[in-house]
């Protein structure tokens, strides 16, 4: 029964790292894709810059790893209480952020003109961009966090 709870706590620790570790290779080499296709995996001086809403949400998932690693490692099974709280507000953050990209929505938010929150910087398929990235990666360490809850709830009744 155990396993299932390692399992859980791994997979938001993995999903969190591979968001972290993606939001760096953009912003330090660039589009990846473009890069596989020039071959050039780390090319130079070829990084896009975040937006404000880009680092809001890096502020919000960067915690995310080292909460999860520390929870695993402690085997601390309330470490996704502080989990979630950042995973939800950084949901709905990519979620209004890839809005902002796709529809014609007001921005409260201080964008520049040189580096605007509606830019497309990356554009896979027609819909997949970088606010889309992290709302998919928001929502699913929030999934898995409610799994963990659920399931520790549920081996507590058992016991």
């Amino acid at each position: 029964m155990a396993y299932v709870k390692t399992k859980l706590a791994y997979l938001v620790f993995l999903q969190a790292l591979i968001a972290m570790l993606g939001s760096l290779y953009f912003s330090t080499f660039g589009d990846p894709v473009k890069n596989i296709l020039a071959h050039t995996l780390f090319p130079r001086d070829s990084g896009l810059l975040p937006c404000e809403l880009c680092w809001f949400q890096r502020i919000l998932m960067y915690p995310v790893v080292i909460l999860s690693a520390v929870g695993m490692l402690k085997e601390d099974n309330d470490f996704v209480d502080y989990v979630l709280p950042l995973s939800i507000i950084g949901m709905l953050l990519s979620a209004y952020h890839y809005g902002l990209q796709k529809m014609n929505i007001a921005n409260p938010f201080g964008c520049t003109l040189v580096n605007p929150c509606t830019a497309l910087q990356v554009q896979y398929l027609g819909f997949i961009t970088i606010p889309f990235l992290a709302c998919t990666a928001f929502t699913v360490i929030t999934v898995l966090c409610i799994m963990y809850k659920v399931y520790i709830k549920k081996s507590a009744k058992v016991e």
